[in-house]
């Protein structure tokens, strides 16, 4: 990775687990406070999808600190539900400099690791993971018919 960052092998199981064998829900990853390595945060299990368990999800993230999520994120397209498993860089504003620098630079290496994101999204404040806002970025990359 350019950063340096490693991805510790239980990352790359959690998402599979998630992706596969439906496990969970989301899960969350960080840094290592030694900037070295991707470290599994939490996970979520699984639960009715839609806007209340996003809105659960949401609630953990942290307010001055970065995170890489991945979601089983659900919604609704044209009456029909819809499954995407999105890669959220999580950089609020409040966060240390160097720490979004180093989670910028590392997310590539992160997203390459997990064969199956459907959609990276990045949010730097509580509109930008809205479930509105999110449905709405899906919406505007899903073909319609």
């Amino acid at each position: 990775m350019a950063s340096g960052v490693a991805v510790d092998p239980k990352c790359v199981e959690a998402f599979q687990a998630l992706v596969k064998d439906r496990k969970y829900r989301g899960v969350c990853f960080s840094i290592n406070d030694t900037m070295t390595n991707v470290d599994v945060d939490k996970t979520f299990e699984p639960m009715d999808g839609g806007q209340a368990a996003w809105e659960e999800f949401a609630k953990t993230l942290p307010e001055n600190d970065c995170r890489y999520c991945v979601y089983d994120f659900e919604y609704e397209m044209q009456g029909i539900k819809k499954n995407r498993v999105i890669f959220l860089l999580w950089s609020p504003e409040y966060s240390k400099v160097k720490a979004k620098m180093i989670y910028a630079s590392s997310q590539e290496g992160v997203v390459n690791s997990m064969e199956g994101i459907q959609r990276q999204l990045q949010a730097t404040d509580e509109d930008e993971i809205s479930y509105t806002y999110i449905c709405n970025q899906l919406k505007a990359h899903t073909a319609s018919y």
